[in-house]
């Protein structure tokens, strides 16, 4: 057998590469499509993540809807009811701020009440209803209904004793039958048993008039 030539040697070796080429290229393409899989597998997995966040959201925007249906339905009539009370409201308001202005006009126009002059004798109803009206700030009719009032609520209670801190205690008492003289004629009468209603003073007001020394 004729050895072959240097060029021949180079020929057979220069046919050789590319085949190995091949070769080695078609062992390497499933692993390159392995690795451009789980690649593309790593790209795509945040998206799969949020489509799944999605249509979890869309199940549970699903699932209230119904809740929010019925919400908003019974939420209707009292939306319903304050629209109808808000003119109201407005109208009152006005009304509250009219009232509150005339009060205020009348004020300015109402001239500064004058001390009452304390009576030289003894007071008289109308002499303390003026005190009163002074000195409390009131109307005339107001401090006269408080009088009225007061002596009334004195005569309901007085059977059952009735004490105002500061004044004295009213209270009844039985007086017995006695003898005596009609203080005109002189003659001798028999003046019967009565029921009489009767005034404690009090500590603090004998105090007041006649201070202890």
């Amino acid at each position: 057998m004729h050895s072959l030539t240097n060029k021949q040697k180079g020929t057979k070796m220069a046919k050789a590469k590319p085949a190995a080429k091949k070769v080695a290229a078609k062992k390497a393409a499933p692993k390159k499509k392995v690795a451009a899989k789980k690649v593309a597998a790593k790209k795509a997995a945040p998206k799969k993540a949020a489509a799944k966040k999605a249509t979890a959201k869309k199940a549970v925007a699903k699932k209230a809807a119904p809740k929010k249906k019925v919400a908003a339905k019974k939420a209707a009539p009292k939306k319903a009811a304050a629209k109808k009370a808000a003119p109201k409201k407005k109208v009152t308001a006005k009304k509250a701020a009219a009232k509150n202005s005339a009060v205020k006009k009348v004020a300015a126009k109402k001239p500064a009440a004058k001390k009452p002059v304390a009576p030289k004798g003894s007071y008289t109803k109308g002499d303390i209803i003026d005190h009163l009206a002074f000195t409390l700030d009131v109307t005339k009719k107001k401090a006269n209904d408080f009088v009225d009032e007061f002596v009334a609520l004195v005569g309901k209670n007085a059977k059952k004793e009735f004490t105002i801190p500061g004044l004295g205690k009213f209270y009844t008492a039985k007086t017995k039958k006695r003898n005596g003289r009609n203080p005109s004629t002189g003659q001798a009468i028999v003046i019967p048993a009565k029921n009489k209603v009767k005034f404690r003073v009090g500590k603090a007001l004998q105090d007041t008039v006649f201070p202890s020394k």
